[in-house]
């Protein structure tokens, strides 16, 4: 089930390096103008049945760490292409050149309540009826978008967006619309004015994108590195060169009735939404509700599974291996669910499945999803909430 707030609308990015014979490529871009015009538009991981599960149920095989897929090559001095993060005015400058710059936000009308008939029935309508988007917020974008303040915009936009009594459809809007905005804040090399979210890197004699998310302590995978900054292979970075860092974690709401996954910026009330993806989820309801942590050294690229059903082993370049490409842990936080070891995000050789409850629990996704939130979705740091 597609949702206009995902990738396949405005955005397009172009998948991460590592790419295996699993998992499908995309180009990408952007133009950050879209902002005005899109806004207004069983085979699966499982959930451990109890502590007595088998270890070898879970994904064993790990290639993220640095023997493996961190990229090793030594620095390309000759590079003839470097780009480099765009800043401060992108914004204006992509607005001035196109019609986009006449503002397309539109303010929905409030939708009609209807009487109620009795004072019980006025009280239970009073309880359940959802609210209009708030003109203001809406307003408020369009006017800061108009003074190349889309980072002020997303703040505004992502505190209405929090209002748990908006309509579906107003809700939908508001996500389309920042998802749109995201697509050149968060997934571009675009470093706007006032982003609390981003930082800039000098490259130096010796860096690999690994080794500078290691050592600058990057809340992100080097391979969502790599995408924002449009590199195309790991090795083509060069001494002087300047890279687009995200320094704040990313965290995910996966909303089970919805089969939607939000992922959210930053912490708390400062968090701003970035974009939404449809999930697949557990089986008789079987998905487990609470707080995620995402588990140190529970991240894993390309692993082997074994059903714990059934016994059946699936080798890592398997194309029948039901994880798909990408392997994210999750542990519980909350008081009821740290037993749930076996809990985690991954990918699907079932598309169809995406949208349903066919899983044994784990939340999945398609592989350009699972791409992108192995990228953004940081060991020991990012948080998953299932409600």
């Amino acid at each position: 089930m597609a949702l206009p707030s995902q990738s396949a609308r405005p955005i397009r990015i172009r998948a991460g390096v590592g790419s295996k014979r699993r998992r499908r490529k995309r180009g990408g871009g952007f133009i950050v103008g879209l902002i005005l015009v899109g806004a207004a538009g069983g085979a699966t991981w499982w959930l451990w049945p109890d502590s007595e599960a088998p270890v070898d149920g879970m994904p064993i095989e790990t290639s993220d760490g640095p023997s493996a897929v961190t990229p090793t090559v030594e620095l390309d001095l000759a590079v003839a292409e470097r780009p480099e993060p765009i800043i401060a005015d992108a914004v204006s400058s992509s607005l001035a050149d196109g019609a986009s710059a006449d503002v397309a936000l539109t303010v929905p009308a409030p939708a009609e309540t209807p009487a109620a008939e009795t004072a019980d029935s006025a009280a239970a309508a009073a309880a359940t009826t959802t609210q209009p988007l708030p003109p203001n917020a809406l307003e408020t974008a369009a006017t800061l978008i108009r003074a190349n303040k889309p980072v002020d915009a997303r703040t505004v936009l992502s505190a209405a967006l929090r209002d748990d009594t908006l309509a579906p459809a107003d809700a939908e809007h508001l996500r389309a619309t920042l998802a749109t905005i995201n697509e050149g804040l968060v997934f571009s090399r675009e470093i706007a004015n006032g982003d609390p979210y981003v930082g800039l890197y000098t490259i130096k004699s010796g860096d690999t994108l690994s080794r500078i998310v290691d050592e600058q302590d990057l809340p992100i995978n080097w391979r969502f590195l790599q995408r924002v900054n449009g590199i195309s292979s790991p090795g083509r970075i060069g001494v002087g060169q300047r890279l687009k860092t995200i320094t704040t974690p990313f965290h995910a709401i996966v909303h089970k009735q919805d089969h939607r996954l939000d992922l959210w910026l930053g912490e708390g009330d400062d968090a701003v939404y970035v974009r939404s993806f449809s999930v697949g989820l557990g089986e008789f309801d079987s998905t487990p509700q609470g707080l995620f942590r995402v588990r140190k050294g529970g991240k894993l690229v390309n692993p082997s599974w074994r059903n714990p059903r059934t016994g059946e082993y699936f080798e890592a370049d398997n194309p029948a291996n039901p994880i798909g490409e990408f392997w994210i842990g999750l542990q519980g936080i909350d008081a009821h669910n740290l037993q749930e070891q076996g809990f985690g995000v991954h990918g699907t050789i079932e598309p169809d499945s995406i949208g349903g409850n066919h899983s044994m629990g784990c939340v999945r996704l398609g592989d350009a999803d699972i791409d992108l939130l192995y990228g953004v979705l940081a060991s020991g740091k990012s948080t998953v909430l299932v409600k």
